[in-house]
């Protein structure tokens, strides 16, 4: 073979290299990150090394809109929310929109709404709502803030409100009448009675509603991800992804307001 065969060998061997080089090495895709927690059912949870569930699946739907990619952060709570405040990460999920957070944070647009609900046994013919808890325990998870947004609604005290370090004891304490009902987060109860088969049923209306947006920090990389987020998210809502996704995981449509339309369980 002559010197110049031997060119036109290597050179075709460095073309051949070049074009079996990874994509992934020239993707450029703007990066959203988002700070998670790995226990977080319904919202967040890991399947088989997989980040999963109902915020999940809208935050992938709405960075496809951005023409970005979510890089997913995961951390307890405590430190989701430092993340946040450090720079770390330029979001989370599942995230009240309260007046007090507005102040140091902007938000998108809501992409469902969180309440207050009550679960009662499947076979509780008796209690209703909210109307017919005079003199009944309810239980509450040590440290959750429903427990607060009961009492809240409860003005003369005529309820008994009960903490339980653990929602499976809650669960089995409820099911077999021990207590007379749970009080918890609507999207909580709804995803655990579906995903566990819970022998449980929500009731009454939901109460102590909240927008859940996107947080995002008040600098110029926030408020440019929050206008691009807050557009992709009213896109998905008007296309109705929103609302699809919502029954996916919960069989009912938690991106409208839930106390002017939300049906109950088991009524």
């Amino acid at each position: 073979m002559t010197r110049f065969n031997l060119a036109l060998v290597a050179c075709s061997i460095l073309l051949l290299n070049a074009c079996d080089k990874p994509a992934a090495q020239t993707d450029d895709t703007p990066v959203l990150r988002v700070g998670v927690t790995p226990d977080g059912y319904p919202h967040f949870f890991t399947d088989k090394g997989e980040i999963k569930g109902f915020s999940v699946d809208i935050l992938n739907a709405m960075a496809e809109k951005m023409h970005y990619k979510v890089q997913w952060v995961t951390s307890d709570w405590v430190g989701a929310l430092g993340s946040l405040e450090t720079g770390k990460v330029d979001t989370v999920g599942n995230f009240a929109d309260t007046p007090e957070r507005r102040k140091k944070y902007g938000f998108t647009t809501p992409y469902y709404y969180s309440a207050a609900q009550l679960a009662v046994s499947i076979n509780n013919t008796s209690i209703h709502g909210l109307e017919d808890m005079k003199g009944k325990t309810v239980a509450a998870s040590l440290g959750s803030n429903f427990a607060n947004t009961l009492k809240e609604n409860d003005p003369q005290n005529q309820i008994k409100l009960v903490r339980f370090e653990g929602e499976d004891l809650i669960y089995n304490a409820v099911a077999q009448g021990k207590v007379d009902a749970f009080v918890s987060g609507q999207v909580i109860l709804l995803g655990q009675i579906k995903h566990k088969h819970l022998p449980l049923k929500v009731v009454g209306q939901p109460f102590g509603v909240k927008p859940v947006a996107l947080p995002f920090r008040k600098d110029a990389r926030g408020e440019d991800l929050r206008k691009k987020a807050d557009l992709a998210l009213q896109q998905l809502r008007e296309d109705g992804t929103l609302k699809k996704i919502s029954e996916k995981w919960f069989e009912y449509d938690l991106s409208t307001d839930p106390e002017a339309q939300i049906p109950t369980r088991g009524q």
